[in-house]
């Protein structure tokens, strides 16, 4: 069973379970930041290349152990590289900007109290919304360029946890996660080049 296929099943899940067993519905915004790299057999002496991310959530409550939570996200993604060569110093960087949506199974503790910390897994689709670049600095001197043979969707896995703390209206959020890029952006096949993020939000649910 290919990737876009299983992707599509877990989709028509989730939305089924939300709209025929959500017990309440509500949404917020998220702002934070990406720390940036990519895994695979071919990547190896990587940096993080930081990185701006954001956007809204809608969670359908199950109960009030378990969530469904979907997210549209603007997700600043790539890798960094530094080395020394004849005496002097490179850097290279992959740029990769995303509309990302992670569709999130979310576990609430049952606590009593305000602080309610949570747990939560699921897959993220993501589509580029801009070319892919790529940055090499020399000794002072800087080329950027559009890379070329680089796929322009992605999917993969996130998981992570989080703090919810209750106020009179509403409530403040905070996650951290880690994204776990499955598909080798290569087009050609040929080299395994994907993301791996770690990513620090923090938002506000009405």
């Amino acid at each position: 069973m290919n990737c876009r296929f299983t992707a599509l099943l877990v989709v028509l899940l989730c939305t089924t379970l939300s709209l025929s067993s959500a017990q309440k519905i509500t949404g917020g915004l998220k702002l934070g930041m990406n720390l940036a790299s990519m895994h695979g057999d071919d990547i190896s002496d990587t940096k993080f290349k930081t990185g701006f991310c954001g956007g809204g959530f809608f969670a359908f409550a199950l109960g009030n152990v378990v969530v469904i939570q979907p997210e549209v996200l603007y997700s600043q993604k790539g890798v960094k590289w530094e080395d020394e060569f004849l005496d002097e110093t490179w850097k290279l960087t992959y740029k990769f900007n995303y509309i990302e949506v992670p569709i999130f199974v979310k576990m609430i503790m049952p606590l009593q109290g305000k602080v309610k910390p949570n747990l939560f897994l699921g897959p993220y689709f993501a589509i580029a919304i801009t070319d892919s670049r790529y940055e090499l600095e020399i000794d002072g001197m800087t080329i950027e360029d559009d890379l070329v043979g680089v796929k322009d969707t992605d999917f993969g896995l996130v998981f992570g946890g989080g703090i919810d703390f209750g106020l009179k209206k509403g409530k403040i959020v905070f996650d951290a996660r880690y994204s776990l890029g499955l598909t080798t952006l290569d087009e050609e096949g040929e080299g395994e080049l994907k993301n791996s993020v770690f990513t620090f939000l923090f938002g506000y649910s009405f």
